[in-house]
């Protein structure tokens, strides 16, 4: 009887709250809408909607969307945004989606504003950058994530409408029409990603389409056009580094002004506008910074550079803020759009008015979970053997909308045109080609082997080829053959090698070459290609002797990328034929070679490296952090025809880091020993030097020394530049960089009875040079338009020490400094 009279006055209750519910419900709706700019359709992030005479409202996302949830069918949205005029909208029921254009204004986002006591965003900014620490994503201990990219690559359609009105040339209005119906190219990717505290990190792509291809080259490029957050000291975009204006040391150098303030609830949110100050002279960005009270974190951003008047990539980011476990605020969607900008002076013929389109959308996200080491590969980046295969049904399942008719109209052009014209054929051409490799069939013809020059064996011509994945992946061989136009010898070699553990780069393998080598000068392990250092800056080269060597090696890389190394058994004979003559203890006979047997292990220290592993190759991309290479080397005496025992020990350390509104600076320390001078002189130690009578700079070696001046069994050398940058001078369309230059080494020669040679000599006194260069001493268009690419410089140094000449003059060398400006 209890439970009955319970029973009935629960379900009396019931009912109730019920009927007391529905009033409520019958006048609730949710209104959803675009928020555009009226004048060029684009969507506008972060409007700010509220209704009018409450406090309850919204901000649409990156993309221009909203939905808000309102109590009374004739309520009035207030939007109001920065740079646009006001606006009260009346949603109308029986409209479902709602799409509202706002008018824009004439507004600086920045203008100087003289507040009467303290400017009210200075408080505001000081309390985001005190707290900047805690809201940095990438300072938690741990997350993962989901990521789903777009990027979209067109023309300004506008752009040919405006040409064809001015022009009356049907082409334009045919190129309008055409963008009007497909972009120029559509990618699409979804990475899943997983970080701990502070080194471990990889992104794995499980689903990756490209119209008209399925190479992944491009597949990460959405994803690195811009910083992941904007609490870095830098942000980045698409490599380029720009000062925050969260950075406490740029914060006398930026101009903030609150541009309004906005409610969510019991929380406020400021708009703080930020730009540099105009006697300022760094690379900055200028924007919208929207900072919640709750943790002083940021919820929005929207930044780009300055604008540049000569034309060049013009660059917007927006990024919006969460907090997914309701504590911590994590990146949500992050945009980027490029824009080719049109010079000063109007468009020319050859203007492009390229515009890509890059959307990021992040799900999934988990802080701070349990993660261990083994949980990370050892590569950076990696690619699932199935991610060119995602179905039809699961890419609905991973995309925020439904793709638009333009994009599908994209992929079925794209793709049918990539089939027609094999574009995957080309590409899978042209992507080596960046690695120095030319595929032809199931071997590579590689370019590093094609041509050289130096000052010794003038111009080298030569082939060299080698197997690639499509002849095997577990095996790999090779050879090359070369010929100078000065030294007039041929040179040859061959290797086999088999690939024992993709993963940590573990390969066994064998080689044999008759060739020359440069005379007292270690070798790092270092297997990257550069055209520029082959064509320029190895132009200067010490005595070569002729080198006939066997060896046997083992590659292998250890601890997440840290370790790279070498460990070899070589054997061979050395031989030259200038004016150097070696003479053993005890003998009166100068010898003009000899053999060796030695065993080296090679070592490359670089932490953070970021490695790719694609389907073709494993990708290097450079780390931020010190590199350190350091090679222990042990000759034997009767072993396998050697003559001679001894130990080697070479280091080189190159450092590069950027110093906030003074510039970059760059180290390279070299130093080397060996444990006797009784050995021939390539097994000791010559300065690097850049031939002082030569016309061509070549960075972090002795430009005011000659070729071969000093010899060393023990030696440092220590090569220092400074990069202002344009910090101390630059107008839009001129922006020089001046360096300081100062080098200095030292090298002992403890003994020179055994060596025989007109100069043979040490530097125990100290060597010294200082100096200036000057790059980028012409505008950018015409570096473009004029010398392909590369931007000259002039260097001047000054020798000044012990080893100074008398004549000041011949102190003095001025040379040309060549720069890729790419």
């Amino acid at each position: 009887m209890v439970y009955n009279l319970f029973l009935r006055r629960s379900t009396v209750f019931f009912i109730l709250a019920v009927l007391s519910f529905l009033p409520c419900q019958s006048f609730a709706s949710e209104v959803r809408g675009r928020i555009t700019d009226a004048q060029t359709g684009e969507p506008l992030a972060f409007v700010h909607i509220l209704i009018e005479n409450s406090q309850r409202g919204t901000m649409t996302d990156i993309d221009g969307y909203f939905s808000l949830e309102l109590q009374h069918n004739d309520s009035v949205l207030r939007l109001s945004y920065v740079g646009y005029f006001t606006k009260l909208y009346r949603p109308k029921p029986e409209v479902s989606t709602h799409f509202i254009a706002l008018q824009s204004h004439p507004v600086e986002l920045a203008e100087v504003v003289v507040y009467p006591g303290e400017n009210p965003a200075h408080r505001i900014v000081l309390n985001a950058i005190e707290n900047r620490r805690r809201n940095n994503p990438q300072r938690l201990s741990s997350f993962s994530y989901t990521s789903y990219n777009k990027l979209a690559g067109t023309l300004d359609r506008n752009f040919y409408l405006d040409q064809f009105n001015l022009t009356g040339d049907s082409v334009h209005f045919r190129m309008a029409k055409t963008l009007e119906e497909r972009h120029l190219f559509l990618m699409e990717s979804v990475t899943e990603r997983k970080f701990r505290y502070s080194n471990l990190d990889n992104e794995k792509v499980v689903a990756n389409r490209v119209s008209g291809l399925q190479n992944p080259l491009f597949t990460m490029l959405v994803t690195e056009l811009q910083s992941f957050s904007f609490y870095d000291n830098y942000i980045t975009l698409l490599g380029n580094d720009y000062l925050s204006p969260l950075n406490r040391i740029a914060f006398s150098r930026y101009s903030y002004h609150l541009k309004d303030t906005l409610y969510q609830g019991k929380d406020s949110v400021f708009v703080i506008s930020f730009k540099p100050l105009q006697s300022a002279n760094f690379e900055g960005l200028q924007g919208l910074l929207y900072i919640h009270t709750d943790g002083w974190a940021i919820q929005n951003v929207i930044a780009r550079p300055l604008e540049n008047a000569d034309g060049g990539l013009y660059f917007r980011i927006q990024q919006k803020y969460e907090r997914p476990d309701r504590k911590h605020w994590f990146p949500a969607q992050l945009n980027t759009d490029i824009e080719m900008a049109e010079p000063a002076g109007g468009a020319s013929q050859e203007f492009l008015p390229l515009r890509i389109l890059g959307r990021s959308y992040i799900t999934d996200v988990t802080i701070n979970p349990p993660l261990i080491r083994s949980d990370f590969s050892v590569f950076s980046v990696d690619f699932d053997p199935g991610a060119n295969e995602v179905s039809h049904q699961t890419w609905e399942l991973f995309r925020f909308d439904t793709l638009s008719v333009i994009e599908r109209n994209t992929y079925r052009f794209m793709d049918s045109l990539g089939k027609e014209h094999n574009f995957e054929r080309i590409l899978n051409t042209v992507e080596p080609l960046i690695f120095g490799e030319l595929p032809m069939g199931r071997v590579n013809l590689m370019l590093n082997d094609v041509y050289r020059i130096n000052s010794y064996e003038g111009h080298r011509i030569g082939i060299g080829l080698q197997t690639n994945r499509s002849f095997s992946s577990r095996t790999a061989f090779g050879g090359y053959y070369a010929w100078g136009t000065r030294d007039k010898q041929s040179k040859y070699g061959y290797f086999g090698e088999l690939i024992l553990h993709k993963a940590n780069d573990l390969r066994l393998g064998g080689s044999f070459s008759l060739d020359v080598t440069e005379r007292g000068s270690p070798q790092f392990f270092d297997k990257s290609f550069s055209l520029v250092n082959n064509l320029l800056l190895n132009y200067y080269s010490n005595v070569r002797d002729l080198n006939r060597r066997q060896k046997v090696y083992l590659n292998f890389r250890l601890w997440q990328n840290f370790i790279q190394g070498e460990l070899s058994a070589t054997t061979g004979k050395a031989w030259w034929d200038d004016f150097y003559f070696f003479k053993p203890s005890g003998s009166e006979i100068g010898l003009r070679q000899f053999r060796y047997s030695e065993a080296a292990l090679r070592l490359r220290f670089v932490y953070g490296e970021i490695l790719m592993n694609t389907p073709l190759r494993v990708i290097h991309l450079p780390s931020r952090y010190p590199v350190l290479n350091f090679n222990i080397i042990k000759g034997f005496d009767n072993v396998a025809g050697g003559e001679f025992d001894y130990l080697k020990l070479e280091s080189k350390l190159t450092v590069s880091y950027p110093i906030p509104l003074l510039g970059i600076q760059n180290w390279m320390i070299e130093a080397g020993w060996v444990n006797r001078t009784d050995i021939p002189w390539p097994l000791l130690f010559t300065a690097n030097a850049a031939d002082r009578r030569g016309w061509l700079a070549a960075p972090f070696n002795f430009g005011t020394m000659d070729m071969n001046e000093f010899m060393a069994d023990r030696f440092v050398a220590i090569f220092f530049q400074h990069n202002f940058q344009s910090l101390l001078f630059r107008t839009r369309i001129w922006q020089p960089e001046l360096l300081l230059i100062s080098n200095l080494g030292w090298g002992s020669l403890r003994n020179t009875d055994n060596h025989i040679y007109p100069a043979f000599r040490g530097w125990e006194k100290g060597y010294f040079e200082s100096g200036i260069a000057i790059n980028k001493i012409l505008p950018q268009r015409w570096i473009r338009n004029i010398i392909f690419g590369f931007s000259p410089g002039v260097e001047i140094l000054y020798r000044y020490g012990p080893y100074s000449f008398e004549n000041h003059i011949e102190n003095l060398t001025l040379k040309l400094n060549l720069q890729v400006a790419f």
